[in-house]
């Protein structure tokens, strides 16, 4: 028996002592763990002071006792600090508030109120007034119709087309004011002159003008396209044929399309004057017919033609009502040939090209003629074909000055012209494209050869410059 009893607290006693083992064995892992924790929380708080790679528990405790009353008194300085701006702020407030409340009494006292009103009232007054000035138009105070035929003479004369915008245009008027766009769109003779330029054939800018326009007589003029070839296509609008009933005056160009022509025929009551600008010969090569075809024959007041470049043989005019009628650039033989049907011609303007053929024997007898101009244009002699012409009636007459023969050749036979025709003429013009020739001799032997007219003019055709010649230049170079 004692012998398992011994056995029994030898068992105990081991037991006992393993328990004691763990024990301490615990109790130092613990203290380890303690010490790298506080380790830790030292190295995350980062105290002043404080070496956050301490080695050992003692070694972090003394460091930490030692940096705990730096870190309660940066605490403590910086809650001092803002308790300070607080009531340094609550102190600004109040004192704005004071301020605040002694300018609204001081404001009473002094009217400032009042004074405010009555300079917002003066602003308003002085904006209206501004507002008025800005607006202020004198033809307000004028009737409507005065002020219509203000803007009447704003645009250039009757019938020469005004541009379609930008300056002297009637477009210009109506972006002044709402006055004075409500008067020039109720001014039909604003928009009746229209020039049509290639880019707008197509367009409603045409349409709007013809709307403007009421019933206004018009004057239309079509611009020549920019780029044409022998195949171009240009029509005239269909928009402005519609209207030809209120034609007056009339300025086409027409390319190759012979039937174009034929094309917008129709009643012209209205129509006075017409210029044709002709691209290419069509009217030999493209016009056929088996008879003669007159146009305008429903033109009654139809009594101004020009012709440039080309003219229609196989298409007949009213020639015998026209008084007015200018060949520019036309051959020599065409224009003889549509002179001797324009027997009661007022005025006429050539510029002949080609030669004069040896055929061209006939005179053309133009009674009633009293203004005659021959342009010279690298071809013909002018001279000699001037001498085609029996016109009794003339009064005025310009001719060019001969380039190929001297002036004695020259002044001879534009005497023995005048002679001929026995026209008791009033007016001489001579044109020269050369500056150099206006020299007091020569302008003081026109002077002498041609004493018997009245009024004598020398002309450089380039710079339109111009001087009379008058029997005081003869009689100061006399002296000289």
């Amino acid at each position: 028996m004692s012998g398992r009893a011994s056995a029994r607290e030898l068992d105990h006693s081991r037991q006992g002592g393993v328990v004691v083992g763990a024990l301490v064995l615990a109790v130092v892992v613990l203290a380890q763990y303690s010490w790298l924790y506080i380790k830790i929380s030292v190295s995350f708080i980062g105290f002043d002071g404080v070496d956050q790679f301490a080695t050992s528990p003692d070694q972090c405790t003394r460091q930490i006792d030692t940096a705990l009353p730096t870190r309660r008194m940066q605490r403590k300085a910086a809650s001092r600090t803002r308790a300070a701006d607080r009531a340094r702020v609550a102190e600004i407030a109040g004192e704005v508030a004071r301020i605040a409340r002694e300018l609204e009494d001081l404001g009473e006292r002094l009217g400032l109120a009042s004074l405010r009103l009555s300079v917002q009232a003066l602003r308003s007054e002085e904006a209206n007034i501004r507002e008025g000035l800005r607006s202020y138009d004198p033809a307000s105070v004028l009737p409507t119709e005065i002020v219509s035929e203000i803007f009447v003479h704003v645009l250039p004369p009757y019938p020469i087309c005004p541009p379609l915008a930008g300056k002297s245009s009637p477009t210009q008027l109506t972006h002044v004011c709402r006055q004075w766009r409500e008067i020039a769109l109720s001014t039909p003779s604003l928009w009746r002159a229209i020039k049509i330029p290639p880019e707008l054939w197509d367009q409603d800018v045409v349409q709007t003008w013809l709307r403007r326009s009421g019933s206004c007589p018009l004057s239309l003029h079509m611009d020549k396209p920019l780029k044409l070839t022998p195949w171009s296509i240009i029509r005239v609008p269909q928009v402005i044929v519609t209207h030809r009933a209120r034609w007056e005056y009339l300025s086409l160009y027409l390319w190759n399309q012979c039937s174009e022509l034929l094309e917008i025929m129709g009643p012209m009551p209205l129509l006075r004057e017409i210029k044709l600008d002709v691209g290419q010969d069509w009217g030999r090569r493209h016009c056929t017919h088996s008879t003669m075809v007159t146009v305008f024959c429903e033109a009654p007041h139809l009594h101004s033609m020009t012709f440039m470049e080309h003219t229609f043989p196989s298409i007949g005019f009213p020639w015998s009502q026209l008084t007015s009628l200018s060949l520019l650039w036309i051959e020599v033989d065409d224009c003889s040939e549509l002179l001797q049907q324009t027997v009661n011609l007022v005025h006429c303007k050539v510029c002949p090209f080609d030669t004069v053929n040896d055929a061209i024997e006939r005179d053309l007898r133009l009674p009633r003629l009293e203004s005659l101009e021959l342009v010279q244009y690298d071809g013909p002699d002018v001279m000699e074909f001037l001498g085609t012409f029996i016109v009794p009636a003339l009064l005025h007459l310009q001719v060019p000055e001969d380039d190929e023969h001297d002036l004695d050749h020259f002044c001879h036979s534009l005497s023995a012209f005048i002679a001929k025709v026995g026209c008791k003429l009033q007016e001489l013009r001579i044109t020269s494209d050369s500056y150099t020739r206006r020299e007091k001799d020569r302008v003081a032997r026109y002077r002498r050869k041609f004493a018997s007219i009245p009024r004598l003019f020398y002309t450089e055709i380039f710079t339109d410059e111009e001087c009379e010649i008058t029997s005081d230049e003869d009689e100061d170079e006399d002296e000289e």
